[in-house]
């Protein structure tokens, strides 16, 4: 009777012992799951990707930059950044802000320049929202541009028309051609 209670006893602390382990291994290991990649290196010309991407940046004239993606892709031979789903919130030194959305972006880093491509969006504070396929924003120009077709609403106006040009340091707007407005 006593050797089956040694047993017991020995098997209660290997097991006792074995669960502490395991315990253990998948406190130190995280969840126990595989672990998230948050920066991955590709293959091809991109240096570096990353997942969930949060970049922020007060330029030397205030200007200040808020640009998020789902993915966010770096060439450091071209100086370029190419971002997927891309959100990027530009902050003038005024405090006029615009917020600009679409599927695809690409930055030239040096020079601050931007391209967004696919279901472009941008929304200024003051109330105005402009849809086009595609912009360009020059750093050097403070300027927002495209000669896409373009969209303007607002909460009393509806502007459609060719070409758009936002100059964000002057507060200056101009839509190129084939302007048609409507009030409500």
């Amino acid at each position: 009777m006593k050797l089956n209670k040694k047993k017991k006893l020995i098997i209660l602390i290997l097991a006792v012992i074995s669960l502490g382990a395991f315990l253990a291994f998948l406190v130190l290991d995280g969840t126990g799951g595989k672990k998230a990649n948050i920066i991955k290196i590709l293959p091809g010309e991109a240096d570096v990707r990353i997942e969930n991407f949060v970049f922020t940046e007060v330029g030397r004239d205030n200007m200040r930059w808020e640009v998020k993606s789902n993915t966010a892709q770096y060439e450091k031979k071209h100086n370029l950044a190419i971002f997927d789903q891309v959100w990027v919130k530009l902050t003038a030194p005024d405090g006029k802000v615009f917020v600009m959305t679409g599927d695809r972006g690409e930055m030239l880093t040096d020079k601050k320049d931007l391209e967004i491509t696919g279901h472009v969006v941008i929304t200024a504070d003051s109330g105005e929202k402009f849809s086009t396929d595609y912009l360009k924003y020059s750093d050097s120009m403070k300027k927002i541009y495209t000669d896409a077709p373009v969209v303007m609403e607002s909460e009393r106006i509806r502007v459609q028309g060719a070409g758009l040009s936002i100059f964000i340091d002057k507060g200056e707007l101009a839509l190129s051609s084939g302007v048609k407005a409507s009030i409500r």
